[in-house]
């Protein structure tokens, strides 16, 4: 029977592990000096080799003839565990035996001594899908567990384990597979299999499986089913789904020229050939970031992945683009990502992104202006930094404290009244300035707020908000946060003020003075 090329290439001993020696140089070196641990527990992502390892250090602690830390993979106990007959190694799926039950009956064959190898291992793959109470029936035998047996948990999600457990393990992080260590063992196992695959195409299969080496063995397997024996950039593509690279870069060239009727022509080409919407969505999204890398970054081409063809013809599309299109091209995109992910129809939603991208206002508004800023300075500082010129500094702006001023004739007043809009946005100030200080906030509840040409009026009936106003350090923060959401610099102002025969009462003409002293409608 056929086996697929995962479970054939397996890796049989550390050294065959790839793009893990934190753990397999770790490991062999316990082994060599009999340092083990009762418990280990092993994360990473998907297809990192957590489950290999484990495999390979159940056979490394029983082998009757180890080598240099490996097993030796041909005594009767490496074969025994491989083909599944030595019962001593016992692999659990926690997705389905999460259970209290499941742990104690575990618990209870711990306690027994191995019947052919040293060690009973117990390896727990997905282990973070344990329920609370399995845990806690976990505990104790992890904590104390007898001689002869050796807790190995693999887990996606490290996160979700109790941190109960995770003290009493010793903890190995797995890391993505760098795509030149996963395109050169794909080009090995294609030799060993008699077919011959090109170099571009073995790294467009490890891009696609972003750092796993089983999905890559998975993806090369399809192809070599796909293909007479030689695999080309085009038959991974056809196989993976995805669209010809020349497709994004003409997307992104229809997007430069605002030409929205040849970026439809295009997606209409590709839906005709059964293409994902969704996932032309996502490469379209990975393209642009490659071009926001090229348009920020120094050395760019250590983490892009594409042939020198690809990366010529994106590096002149990044020149040709602002980082702030580029941004915001990102962000219309992944939007409709979103929608397309929620049920709208993915054709017509991939259509109407086309003319927002092609658009000649591509919806400024949707990007925060505070954001904005700080892209457009990004953008200054790389040029200069390529130029070889020292990044602009900001200069730094001093604020001049003035004696407050004369408190407005009421002609004035009724002039800042007359021109007063209603700001539609308090609220949300008001819930950044809860986030800075709740007891603050609660002060402004019921307020409103009105713009008035370059003045914000608060218009309250609480005179603790006024008081709390005079605070500089708020007073500040209330203006920094009304600049991050309407991107405009406004002074802070009283909407209206208490009645004057309220002076007539001596404490309440006091009070009032007290309040006059400070910041009035031109600057509280």
């Amino acid at each position: 029977m056929y086996r697929v090329l995962y479970r054939k290439y397996r890796p049989r001993f550390f050294a065959d592990v790839i793009g893990q020696p934190q753990v397999t140089e770790t490991l062999k070196n316990e082994l060599k000096s009999g340092r083990l641990a009762h418990a280990y527990l092993f994360t990473g992502s998907r297809g990192t080799g957590k489950t290999t390892c484990s495999k390979i250090l159940s056979k490394a602690v029983n082998c009757l003839d180890p080598k240099d830390g490996d097993p030796c993979g041909v005594c009767e106990i490496c074969r025994g565990i491989d083909d599944g007959s030595i019962m001593d190694v016992v692999e659990i799926d926690a997705a389905s035996n999460n259970g209290v039950d499941d742990i104690r009956t575990l618990r209870e064959e711990a306690n027994f001594t191995p019947a052919n190898a040293k060690f009973r291992v117990y390896i727990i793959d997905e282990v973070h899908m344990l329920s609370i109470g399995a845990f806690n029936a976990l505990l104790k035998t992890l904590e104390e567990p007898p001689e002869h047996v050796l807790f190995i948990l693999a887990t996606t999600e490290v996160h979700k384990i109790p941190a109960t457990i995770l003290s009493r393990c010793q903890r190995f992080d797995f890391h993505r597979i760098p795509p030149r260590a996963i395109a050169d063992r794909l080009s090995f196992v294609c030799e060993s299999e008699n077919v011959t695959i090109d170099d571009n195409a073995a790294l467009l299969v490890a891009g696609i499986a972003d750092g796993a080496m089983r999905d890559a063995l998975s993806l090369l397997d399809q192809c070599m089913g796909r293909s007479n024996g030689h695999i080309t950039e085009e038959i991974v593509r056809a196989t993976a789904g995805l669209a010809d690279k020349s497709h994004l870069i003409s997307i992104t060239e229809n997007v430069m020229k605002k030409d929205s009727a040849a970026f439809i022509g295009i997606i209409d080409d590709l839906y005709k050939n059964s293409m994902d919407m969704a996932r032309l969505c996502d490469e379209l999204i990975g393209h642009f970031r490659e071009l926001m890398l090229i348009k920020t970054m120094k050395q760019p081409r250590d983490i892009i992945v594409l042939s020198e063809d690809e990366y010529a013809k994106s590096h002149d599309q990044a020149m040709k683009m602002s980082l702030e299109d580029i941004v915001r091209d990102i962000g219309i995109l992944q939007s409709a990502q979103e929608k397309m992910l929620r049920g709208s129809n993915r054709r017509i939603e991939m259509e109407m992104t086309a003319i927002k991208l092609c658009s000649e206002e591509k919806a400024r508004t949707a990007v925060d202006p505070a954001i904005q800023s700080r892209v457009e300075k990004l953008e200054k500082a790389m040029a200069a930094l390529r130029n070889g010129a020292a990044a602009p500094r900001e200069k730094v702006q001093t604020r001049t404290v003035l004696p407050p001023p004369q408190r407005p004739s009421s002609e004035q007043m009724e002039a800042l009244r007359k021109n007063a809009v209603p700001m539609s946005r308090w609220a949300e100030v008001i819930e950044e300035i809860s986030a800075y200080s709740p007891t603050i906030a609660a002060g402004f509840a019921g307020s409103k707020a009105y713009i008035s040409g370059n003045y914000i009026l608060v218009d309250s009936d609480k005179d603790i908000c006024f008081e709390q106003l005079r605070n500089a350090e708020l007073r500040g923060k209330m203006k920094d946060t009304i600049k991050m959401l309407t991107g405009q610099v406004y002074k802070l102002g009283r909407y209206s003020y208490p009645d004057e025969q309220k002076a007539d009462d001596p404490l309440a003409a006091f009070k009032q003075n007290l309040i006059d002293s400070g910041e009035t409608v031109q600057e509280i």
